[in-house]
């Protein structure tokens, strides 16, 4: 499925590796890489399932004196009596007597505090749910598991358990959940037979739900896609032929108006270009140029594998032979898919590393265009700028990614014949349009990318969710407007910017105490965290999603038809593209966000020093509401909320300052303190592995230096989470849950820290992370993070407190 790319620049971090209302690209799971075509990775997660509050099974049975009863008590269990499970009868009878209670006092209208005179036990509806899913995470023999040596296994046992991959999964967590319950809903929106109710639609409403019913319904329509077959696509490809034959000289222009029309379409090949602030200077906008962020294959280490790039090869052949060219050079199907797979692995060698590019020190070097051209003649990139761009809009500078990428790319370019450089541009479009066909000839291409991630290679992705995503991907922020209108309560809203607003006042709190930075370092940077702006559920302005006139402005020149779905979807793309290069000459519109309201997912935005948090994670296992207790949601919201904080001060975010401008703002003493403590970081995440591809191969070591920033921002975020919750029940004691009284309150709030993370993934997909993920596995993400924390270590009494690495 294609994705319009809204810009991921390498500086934007985020709290996953992908979004989670849509996975884009061909292959779909949310810690896989970005698609052939521009985009923006995303997921929507579902509302977790319940099986209930306790099982039916004989061993959840209590015995007659109404609790269990243990032959011994663990270390970490709270040091007093109390019931560890209650009995299903009792269960039941208390929940029907809350759910009375609940009921009564609704219907009086009564109101009351949450935290004035609280019961000892909290029978709030989301306190019964949260209990149910914390129940059903914990290993089936928790009791027998140390926390302080298999923290991951004793609160997620039960979660792996009890969730399946589907066949096309390569990877799922706690999150992949929440994103499914979120697609669910806006299923039913859009499924509806009538859709939202028509009386309470505004005019503007109702052309903004039909444009989005329209393009659900092409999209949804199997039978009239495989009618259509592979002709939209075929038209494509023949203009690519016409625009860059294989007949007479290479020139320059041939090749620039090539690219032109690919970038157009979404479509990067051999370089990236795109429309961002300019670190150094963030109101003003600037083109970017940079490597592609995927060749062919998700990361170049792929090109090393000889299975992997025979098994490539072949499958390039049978496509490139289905999709039949009258210009093939003489060549046969096979050689031209041998020396395309060539062509990808010379740009592959040539690209940096992935840390390098996610390095602002790296990827930021301004160029003017006559010296961006000079390193690669063959392209014009005064051209496409004046193609893509504003009229009359004179660039004086671009930001060159990497300026020797593309000197080695003008290499590859003099002695790649013409013949494969037109058969690589159509691959590239036929990588990035492949979900946009329902037809035989693309499926060799889909087993492919499903066996690379472990999927079974038959296997089929929904396509209601598909659609879903194409929406979200396509015409977001009318898609959000009805999420929101249908999942997102303003109390909501208003408690996750209260948590927000919490972390920033420990994290200066923090900052004061840390006496390794200059006293003019933490001045400046507490000023940094004054001017964090929080963006919490979704925007107000570009569009305002309360105002279904400006929403349906938004779209006024997207045109949508209901039996259209490939020519929906690439007016989708240019719509987006256009918009994107609209930007430049006028100043940085910083009202917009990067993300659409479903994405379960949350970024910091370094040159807008924003922090940003759309409402589709602000869903349980992450967030249960206003009603529950609050070590919930700080222990899980809290810890995402300062983790993007941290990134303010991580190894990327560090070099921006109060007002987000890419500058050296810290001295060279806190710098070299900074670097002598995260190096303890490096070391610790780096002794971290996965399976290798073979059963007698060595195991893969997470990169500490790539995976740097986000554990810094995971240590920070959950103790700036913990010590700001701890101030509100220090003042107000929380309640506890119904059926967990053996854990103590401080145990509740890791443990809901550590269900976020939750998950499972094959081993293809956990390599393909190790090459490309700038975050640590999940399960790393649970165990060493609280590796990292005293205070885990104290609620759960274990013999070492010492964290092993420590920098807030």
């Amino acid at each position: 499925m294609i994705f319009v790319r809204r810009h991921f620049p390498p500086r934007l971090v985020k709290i996953t590796a992908s979004p989670l209302l849509l996975i884009p690209g061909p292959v779909r799971d949310m810690n896989e890489p970005a698609p052939q075509r521009w985009s923006i990775k995303r997921f929507v997660w579902v509302l977790s399932r319940s099986r209930g509050p306790i099982s039916l099974s004989d061993e959840n049975i209590a015995p007659g004196n109404g609790y269990y009863e243990a032959s011994k008590t663990p270390r970490w269990a709270r040091e007093r009596s109390g019931p560890k499970l209650l009995i299903l009868a009792k269960w039941l009878a208390i929940s029907a007597c809350a759910a009375y209670f609940i009921a009564s006092r609704v219907s009086f209208g009564l109101t009351e505090s949450r935290h004035v005179a609280a019961p000892s036990l909290c029978f709030e509806p989301e306190c019964i749910h949260a209990a149910s899913e914390i129940l059903y995470n914990l290993d089936p023999h928790y009791e027998d598991i140390d926390p302080c040596d298999n923290i991951e296994q004793f609160i997620c046992g039960g979660w792996r358990d009890r969730h399946d991959m589907r066949p096309d999964q390569g990877s799922i967590f706690a999150g992949t959940i929440m994103a499914e319950n979120a697609q669910t809903r806006l299923r039913h929106i859009l499924e509806a037979s009538e859709g939202p109710k028509e009386e309470t639609l505004s005019p503007a409403d109702k052309d903004n739900f039909k444009k989005l019913k329209s393009a659900y319904d092409s999209c949804i329509d199997v039978e009239a896609l495989k009618q259509r077959g592979t002709t939209p696509l075929d038209d494509l490809l023949h203009e690519i032929e016409k625009i860059y034959s294989i007949h007479g000289e290479q020139t320059q222009e041939k090749l620039t108006d090539a690219i032109t029309f690919l970038l157009r379409a979404g479509v990067p090949a051999f370089t990236e270009l795109f429309v961002s602030p300019d670190d150094r200077d963030p109101d003003s906008v600037v083109v970017f140029v940079t490597p592609p962020r995927e060749i062919g294959l998700p990361a170049r280490e792929y090109y090393n594998n000889t299975q992997t790039v025979k098994d490539y090869t072949r499958v390039v052949s049978s496509i490139l032979s289905n999709f039949q060219s009258s210009e093939r050079g003489g060549l046969s199907p096979l050689r031209l898919a041998m020396n395309v797979v060539l062509l990808e692995k010379k740009l592959a060698d040539a690209t940096p590393d992935t840390q390098a590019q996610e390095d602002v020190t790296q990827y930021y070097n301004p160029k003017s265009i006559e010296e961006t051209e000079s390193l690669v003649p063959q392209i014009s990139f005064s051209k496409i700028i004046s193609e893509l761009g504003p009229k009359n809009y004179q660039p004086h500078r671009l930001i060159v990614g990497s300026p020797s990428y593309l000197k080695e790319l003008s290499s590859i370019l003099n002695s790649a014949p013409r013949v494969v450089v037109q058969a690589f541009f159509r691959w590239k479009t036929i990588q990035s349009y492949s979900d946009e066909i329902e037809h035989p000839k693309i499926v060799p291409l889909r087993e492919f990318n499903n066996q690379l991630a472990g999927k079974d290679p038959q296997a089929t992705e929904d396509r209601w969710r598909k659609c879903i995503r194409t929406l979200d991907s396509g015409i977001g922020w009318t898609l959000s407007r009805f999420y929101v209108l249908d999942s997102f309560p303003e109390a909501s809203k208003k408690l996750g910017d209260q948590i927000v607003l919490d972390i920033k006042e420990r994290f200066v709190y923090v900052l004061d105490q840390t006496k390794w930075m200059s006293p003019e370092v933490r001045q400046l940077g507490k000023q940094k965290v004054a001017n964090i702006i929080q963006k919490i559920g979704y925007p107000t302005r570009s569009p305002d999603l309360m105002d279904a006139d400006d929403v349906k402005s938004y779209y006024a020149n997207l045109h949508i038809a209901n039996d259209a779905f490939f020519e929906n979807v690439l007016n989708m793309t240019q719509f987006e593209v256009e918009r994107q290069w609209a930007k430049l000459g006028k100043p940085t519109n910083r009202d917009e966000w990067e993300m659409t309201t479903p994405t379960v997912n949350a970024y910091y935005n370094p040159p807008g020093n924003e922090i940003v948090f759309p409402a589709g994670i602000m869903q349980p296992p992450a967030f249960y509401g206003v009603n529950a207790p609050l070590y919930l949601a700080y222990g899980a919201f809290g810890a995402i909320s300062g983790h993007e904080l941290s990134h303010a001060f991580d190894s990327g975010g560090r070099h921006y300052d109060q007002i987000g401008n890419y500058t050296d703002w810290w001295d060279n003493q806190t710098v070299q303190a900074f670097e002598e403590r995260t190096q303890c970081f490096i070391d610790q995440y780096s002794n971290v592995t996965v399976p290798g591809p073979d059963p007698d191969s060595e195991p893969l070591h997470v990169n500490g230096l790539l995976t740097l920033g986000e554990n810094i921002a995971d240590a920070g975020g959950l103790s700036a989470a913990y010590y700001s919750w701890k101030k509100h029940d220090d003042a107000h004691p929380d309640r506890s849950l119904p059926g967990l009284t053996q854990f103590t309150k401080d145990q509740l709030f890791f443990i809901s820290y550590s269900n976020w993370w939750c998950g499972k993934t094959t081993k293809e997909q956990a390599i393909r992370a190790i090459y490309t993920d700038p975050h640590a596995p999940k399960s790393a993400r649970i165990s060493e993070t609280l590796a990292n924390s005293r205070e885990f270590k104290e609620a759960f009494k274990c013999p070492t407190k010492e964290p092993i690495c420590k920098l807030w």
